[in-house]
């Protein structure tokens, strides 16, 4: 349990308010907001960057459940708010960097909790996926973001001379967009496109303007480039 004589040993001001604990980190370009609740199961620390919201940080931390667990990611929901996050990821002290240095050795059961929107993660990413995700894909601590899915793709372009393994990898939407065009025509390439609940469908282009999406492996649909667009992001963001 982190107490406030803890906390003071890295931060300079410490305010409570709420049940919570509230500081700041101060960087040239950013300042990052942070509010602790701390009590004898768990410390849970919320982190927001350029953007004091102590009300809405407490909320999130007053709706973690008592039962987070330092073995892997949980995701909670939350009560609507004005940032339109419809969840909480809370992940153990293993799977971020938050109050490192003089509170290393108390930070055993410290989870780091980021308020998000469903789909953009599935609650069960690995540490490295996890820190992967939060440096390229998703702004987590800017709570005015702009949704940002999960989307895994696995795919093969032979005309650009690019493709991943089976595995797949991580992107941006804007980037599967870009994937998706160069897709147009290329008879023998394929895009699979993987959400955030492990859902999959698969993109063909038999030939220049026209794309087959299917659905189960089996549901297939002809249609143009707007229309497919449009057929992705409602399945990347599909919950």
């Amino acid at each position: 349990m982190l107490s406030k004589g803890d906390l003071l040993l890295s931060f300079s001001s410490v305010e409570e308010g709420f049940g919570c604990f509230f500081f700041q980190h101060n960087l040239p370009n950013r300042v990052y907001e942070y509010c602790l609740k701390s009590t004898d199961t768990n410390d849970l620390l919320i982190a927001s960057e350029n953007s004091s919201d102590k009300s809405f940080a407490a909320s999130v931390a007053g709706q973690a459940p008592g039962s987070l667990t330092q073995l892997h990611p949980s995701i909670f929901e939350l009560a609507e708010n004005s940032y339109g996050f419809t969840h909480a990821l809370a992940v153990p002290n293993n799977y971020h960097g938050s109050l490192k240095g003089a509170l290393e050795g108390k930070r055993k059961k410290l989870h780091l909790c980021i308020p998000i929107h469903r789909c953009e993660f599935s609650g069960g990413e690995s540490e490295f996926e996890f820190k992967d995700m939060i440096q390229r894909l998703v702004p987590a601590f800017d709570w005015k973001r702009e949704i940002c899915p999960k989307i895994r793709v696995y795919f093969d372009n032979p005309k650009v001379d690019s493709g991943t393994d089976e595995a797949g990898v991580l992107i941006k939407y804007s980037t599967l967009l870009s994937l998706l065009e160069d897709l147009d025509g290329v008879m023998d390439g394929f895009i699979e496109i993987t959400n955030c609940l492990g859902r999959v469908v698969e993109v063909l282009s038999p030939r220049s303007g026209v794309y087959t999406l299917i659905h189960d492996r089996k549901d297939e649909e002809s249609i143009d480039f707007q229309k497919l667009a449009e057929r992705i992001l409602v399945f990347v963001r599909d919950v």
